[in-house]
């Protein structure tokens, strides 16, 4: 049975919502910085969920701490939601915000140069 879009909706929330708790208030590893949860992808039979995330500073070592992690979090998350099956975790540096600064950089740069070339 499919499962509707609002479904899917509750859930990628529940585990998003439970994940930044789980990460801020019961990790004790200061290397995972202040973090940002910007999407969730969860398969369609639940098993995989790929949790896509941010951080002010240090992102590198931060994403490597919290994949380290990840069993962890699997484990607390099973503890607080109500789900048949737990999927597994995998955490995804998302880094679209400094793809499109750059872009923009980019953009404005070569407006620039082309305003110096009409003068």
């Amino acid at each position: 049975m499919a499962k509707s879009n609002k479904d899917v909706e509750r859930i990628k929330s529940l585990i998003a919502r439970n994940v930044k708790d789980i990460v801020s208030y019961e990790i004790k590893n200061e290397n995972i910085g202040f973090m940002t949860i910007t999407d969730v992808f969860v398969s369609s039979d639940h098993s995989y969920c790929k949790i896509y995330v941010s951080f002010l500073n240090n992102a590198k070592h931060s994403i490597e701490t919290l994949n380290r992690a990840k069993g962890f979090v699997r484990s607390s998350l099973a503890k607080k939601v109500n789900m048949r099956r737990v999927p597994e975790i995998t955490f995804v540096l998302d880094d679209s915000y400094e793809k499109q600064k750059h872009l923009e950089e980019l953009i404005s740069k070569e407006g620039a140069e082309i305003e110096n070339l009409k003068k």
